[in-house]
């Protein structure tokens, strides 16, 4: 990732899993109701931050009951944050090793992970030869 994402605060991540588990953008009050505890102020103030840092944009204008309102979507994908805030540990952190830490995800995780890493590094070395 050549771009630093600007942090995001602890309700700003909430807002963000809520966009990120959906399949389809989401107004202000659909955000409220599958968050966790969120009030449909903090959701409103939180999409202004979030629209600055231009993690969401605005997907469409629709009806929610009899008003118009603005449906959100997410700019910033769940693995694009992570893998920022990952970079960041790198930098920050003197004793940061990327392969130590892949080696815990791997073993702390019965998914299909080593799969996938084998397949990404597959696809980038055909990617090379090219």
């Amino acid at each position: 990732m050549k771009n630093k994402l600007p942090k995001i605060s602890e309700r700003e991540k909430d807002v963000m899993l809520v966009l990120w588990h959906s399949d389809e953008p989401l107004t202000a009050s659909a955000i409220t109701e599958k968050g966790d505890g969120l009030s449909i102020n903090t959701v409103q103030s939180v999409l202004r931050y979030l629209l600055k840092k231009e993690y969401i944009a605005v997907a469409d204008i629709v009806y929610s009951g009899t008003v118009h309102t603005r449906s959100y979507k997410p700019v910033v994908s769940a693995e694009q944050y992570a893998a920022d805030q990952l970079q960041t540990m790198r930098i920050n952190t003197l004793i940061f090793s990327t392969l130590n830490f892949i080696d815990h995800l791997i073993k702390n995780d019965d998914s299909n992970i080593l799969d996938e890493l084998e397949g990404i590094i597959r696809d980038k070395k055909e990617k090379e030869d090219d």
